[in-house]
């Protein structure tokens, strides 16, 4: 999912204010960190679990924070079963499923149980590039209705940069960077989100994206314009959408709380 809608998950779990910010800060870096220069490429789903279970060993007063990379992986799991498996995440699923967590002395993670138990009520077969694309629309509209109804989000992501430094220790730890270019990374990726930006130039960037990467991966070319107008004039539907994956969500969290 997207940057504001990971805020969305855990502010939908904790309420607490500086919890919330140290929490959705975590779960915003590890997306950041894929901006990391002579970074080893690693599958993103794995590599959360794996953090999260290294600050589980290695910071342990940084416990339960760190959870919040449990609930990223979930929302992301969610995203997939909405929204359209491209085919290079299909093999994210594959190593959660196959990973020998045990030889690394490692809890089993629960995760892949919520993708069963929602698989047959969420996932409805998508049909080529398209429905990827129209899914990739769909999580714009849910990023639009939260800069729309929630403004404390976009409060929260810009704090975001300042409350990274308390968890540089762990992140440069675990992937044996020094934190100031851990600290350039998200900087980087914060950037491109243009948080607290005018909001047709945030809508703009993010549609301007999908369909840069429409035409690079998939050979399609869409009209930006059009995508853009109907996106922006369609805050119902933008509403409707966001709630809808809320509740599946929430759905998906507590069954992995229960697990």
């Amino acid at each position: 999912m997207l940057p504001r809608r990971h805020i969305f998950d855990v502010w939908e779990l904790v309420k607490d204010e500086k919890e919330l910010l140290s929490m959705a800060t975590i779960n915003l870096a590890i997306d950041a960190v894929k901006f990391m220069d002579g970074r080893d490429k690693r599958d993103h789903l794995v590599e959360a679990l794996e953090l999260n279970e290294f600050i589980c060993f290695m910071f342990p007063v940084k416990r339960p924070g760190n959870r919040s990379l449990l609930f990223h992986v979930i929302s992301d799991l969610i995203g997939l079963l909405i929204y359209g498996v491209p085919r290079k995440t299909k093999h994210s699923l594959e190593l959660i499923e196959t990973i020998n967590y045990s030889a690394k002395n490692m809890r089993v993670y629960p995760v892949i149980e919520v993708w069963n138990a929602l698989k047959e009520r969420i996932y409805k077969k998508k049909h080529g590039a398209m429905s990827i694309i129209e899914g990739f629309i769909k999580k714009i509209k849910i990023e639009m209705d939260i800069i729309e109804n929630y403004p404390f989000i976009e409060d929260i992501f810009f704090e975001s940069k300042n409350a990274l430094k308390n968890w540089l220790p762990s992140f440069s730890r675990y992937y044996d960077k020094k934190g100031k270019t851990i600290l350039k990374a998200y900087e980087k990726w914060w950037d491109v989100w243009k948080c607290k930006g005018d909001k047709d130039a945030i809508l703009k960037g993010m549609v301007d994206r999908l369909c840069l990467q429409a035409e690079t991966e998939y050979d399609i070319k869409l009209d930006n314009e059009s995508i853009f107008s109907s996106i922006k004039e369609d805050k119902e539907g933008n509403k409707i959408e966001n709630n809808y994956f809320s509740r599946w969500y929430k759905e998906g969290i507590n069954l992995l709380l229960k697990i």
